[in-house]
């Protein structure tokens, strides 16, 4: 009897190994993990293909395998230069999405990147106050240049999003 694997279309987008998962799908581009955090049975990596960063969830329902089941360019840069940001949401179920925010810090004093949906976006809130009128609120903190986060969002809180580039004595440096 032999055993013959199709590659992941013939299993739905699914592959036999983590790795696989993450360098065979989109951008299918050799490249480095420069993030990773597992969430459940989920996990978030940033795969920096010396060109471009991608931020990508993969997911692990099946013990052995993988299939990523969001991916984005992080290439939408701030005004001033200092970060590069994406966002993207993919529907779950009902009235889910999975969403993954990431950044790409090009000035290295920011430390921190707050993630927010505010309707008031004057640059001059106080953190605090962003906090405050802000349905979705979240600090990401910079590993190795980049931040990502994942997290589970109803349809009407998904879009408007603001990134604050944060530096480390607490003050807004950038904002997308």
């Amino acid at each position: 009897m032999a055993l013959i694997y199709f590659g992941p279309f013939f299993f739905g987008g699914y592959y036999w190994t983590e790795r696989s998962a993450i360098r065979d799908s989109f951008p299918n581009e050799d490249g480095l993990v420069v993030f990773g955090k597992d969430i459940e049975n989920k996990k978030v990596v940033i795969w920096d293909t010396g060109r471009n960063k991608f931020i990508k969830l993969i997911e692990n329902n099946f013990w052995i395998l993988y299939r990523p089941i969001s991916v984005g360019g992080i290439d939408t840069e701030t005004a001033d230069e200092r970060m590069q940001i994406t966002w993207s949401a993919t529907h779950q179920e009902g009235e889910i999405y999975h969403t993954l925010f990431a950044a790409e810090v090009l000035d290295e004093d920011i430390v921190k990147v707050i993630v927010s949906n505010e309707i008031n976006s004057e640059k001059d809130l106080s953190l605090k106050e962003v906090e405050e009128q802000s349905t979705i609120f979240f600090e990401m903190d910079v590993e190795n240049g980049v931040a990502a986060h994942y997290t589970l969002i109803p349809n009407y809180d998904v879009g408007n999003f603001k990134f604050r580039g944060v530096d480390a004595e607490g003050n807004v440096v950038s904002i997308y």
